[in-house]
């Protein structure tokens, strides 16, 4: 968590990215404007050769490679094609010679710009999906540790589970998981029993919103019982609230060593401290602390609260997934089916491939002994489940994230070197890509003959 002090090197981050964000969005007039640039100098250092064709130094390719390494193909044709133009009216005869070779550069700069792009995206989209792994099972862990603890503190007098209880509230709540109102009032009461919240209130993105961050027109407050209420715009003027949004990471009042505090609160904040619940680079949520006891305002109950609050959303943020997706609604396994829903979206977003593996089985303690074999096997990346179909077929399905085929193919192979049986190795077997959900459906439900 960060301390409410002003970090500078963060906040340029942030404006360079934003800086970047804004060229990419207005590629096309950027190039226009370049262009235009480059044919103005042209035109009032060498009246007869605007494009500088007949220069020592390449200054039009130095440009057009610019252009199309940063932008891609389609901005490296559009400056092309505006120097064309140009050539074929300023020109006594047209330099066909230097318009084939910017040409032939420029496609090659578009496809190194596309390859390149290409694969920091699926590095990037790996590492994202691998983090947000990562924070799902550390949450769910810090969650069922949160809920020891409670019960080890209150077992006499008021035993519960912290973790049970989140779980209880999406359940009473499951027919209306797309009301996030719905639970965040009922989370808001569990803190202020657990933690001793005496008031707070949590932002929320609208449903039908795309956007990165949190704002004034996309928000929905939830506010605790005891909690004064606002109105939108006096909550993001605040501080903390504007810090938590663009840094994407919790913010609270501290002392000069970084621990909470409420001796340093500024008489201007209405607030102690927002923590944000930040999912595939987007924040969902923000949980904003008005009045906390000075006791139970310390860094390891504001901890918690950031594990508990993300759990929640993120597992309500699931069922609201699987509600609306009716991707294999025939397997009963949430897990698997989440994290197929998430690589199939991943590959409609990025055209990144993952591939899903299906046995197919007519013995019952055969599919349990490959089962229970390929478990030791799997990544930890990898998942796997288990389906029966009316025609008594035993189905098993492995899901490969960010791997083609012949990574399938070779942990297959690896497969059927470790079984001992030889009639084990006897089972059909298909692969499938992420995109191949109908083809899969007609193999599952024995069409393939019809």
């Amino acid at each position: 968590m960060l301390q409410l002090q002003h970090n500078k090197r963060l906040d340029n981050i942030l404006k360079n990215n934003r800086l970047i964000q804004f060229i990419q969005k207005f590629s096309y007039v950027e190039t226009l404007l370049l262009i235009s640039i480059f044919l103005i100098s042209g035109y009032f250092f060498s009246p007869d050769d605007i494009c500088l064709t007949q220069k020592d130094i390449p200054y039009l390719l130095i440009l057009l490679a610019i252009i199309t390494l940063f932008h891609g193909f389609e901005n490296g044709i559009l400056a092309l094609g505006v120097i064309a133009l140009v050539m074929w009216y300023s020109y006594d005869s047209f330099p066909y010679i230097h318009f084939l070779i910017n040409l032939l550069m420029v496609m090659i700069f578009s496809e190194f710009h596309y390859f390149w792009t290409k694969q920091i995206k699926e590095l990037k989209t790996s590492n994202e999906y691998t983090t947000t792994k990562l924070n799902e099972l550390a949450n769910a862990f810090y969650s069922l540790k949160i809920s020891h603890d409670q019960l080890e503190k209150n077992y006499v007098l008021k035993p519960m589970s912290i973790r049970s209880a989140i779980e209880e509230i999406l359940q009473n709540d499951i027919h209306n998981v797309t009301e996030e109102k719905l639970y965040c009032n009922n989370f808001l009461a569990l803190l202020e029993k657990s933690f001793h919240l005496q008031s707070g209130f949590i932002l929320y993105a609208n449903n039908d919103t795309q956007d990165e961050y949190l704002t004034q027109e996309n928000s929905q407050v939830c506010y605790s019982a005891t909690s004064e209420t606002y109105n939108k715009e006096e909550i993001f003027r605040e501080y903390l609230i504007d810090k938590a949004i663009n840094r994407k990471q919790a913010v609270y009042v501290s002392d000069d060593e970084g621990n909470p505090t409420l001796k340093n609160k500024l008489e201007e904040s209405k607030f102690l401290a927002a923590i944000p619940v930040v999912y595939n680079n987007k924040t969902l949520a923000l949980l904003v602390i008005e009045k906390m006891p000075f006791m139970a305002f310390n860094r390891e109950n504001l901890i918690s609260l950031a594990i508990l609050f993300e759990y929640l959303l993120i597992t309500a943020l699931k069922e609201k997934l699987l509600q609306q997706s009716k991707a294999l609604l025939f397997i009963q396994e949430k897990e698997f089916r989440y994290e197929y829903i998430r690589t199939a979206f991943l590959y409609k977003k990025y055209n990144i491939n993952s591939t899903l593996m299906v046995f197919k089985i007519k013995n019952e303690i055969q599919s349990i002994k490959i089962f229970e074999k390929v478990q030791q096997m799997l990544r930890s990346l990898d998942i796997s489940t288990q389906y029966k179909s009316d025609k008594n077929f035993y189905f098993l399905f492995f899901l490969f994230p960010f791997n083609d085929k012949a990574a399938a193919i070779g942990f297959l192979n690896r497969l059927l070197l470790t079984l001992e049986d030889e009639r084990d190795k006897k089972f059909e077997h298909m692969l499938f890509q992420i995109n191949e959900e109908n083809l899969l459906n007609k193999y599952i439900e024995d069409e393939y003959y019809d």
